[in-house]
């Protein structure tokens, strides 16, 4: 039986203690009518951004890849992963939510909204 991936759309790996997400499809032309690359710099931009503002201490457990192909997040907890997952799962595969969130996160300028 094949086991549901939890941590969709991301693939999730471990080694030791350290885990990681990767996301492979990394949504080019949804960020090229932004004039973004669509890079794993403008996916850790939005979720630096989008962080920053809904959950900062979510933030601080996790680390960016340098990858330019691919996007990569790391942390020792296996939790927070799972959280980022879920955040980026509710958006991902709807174009419309998609290109709310690069309009409002992929900001280099970004100023949260916090409540």
């Amino acid at each position: 039986m094949k086991q549901v991936n939890v941590f969709q759309p991301f693939l999730f790996s471990s080694f030791q203690r350290s885990h990681s997400l990767t996301l492979s499809d990394l949504k080019w032309a949804a960020f090229e009518k932004h004039d973004f690359l669509g890079d794993s710099e403008d996916w850790a931009l939005l979720l630096e951004n989008m962080l920053s503002e809904k959950d900062p201490a979510l933030l601080k457990k996790i680390t960016f890849g340098d990858e330019t192909q691919m996007f990569c997040i790391r942390s020792e907890d296996r939790e927070a992963l799972h959280a980022i997952a879920t955040i980026v799962d509710e958006f991902y595969e709807d174009e419309l939510l998609l290109d709310a969130c690069i309009s409002r996160y992929a900001q280099y300028e970004f100023e949260a909204e916090l409540a």
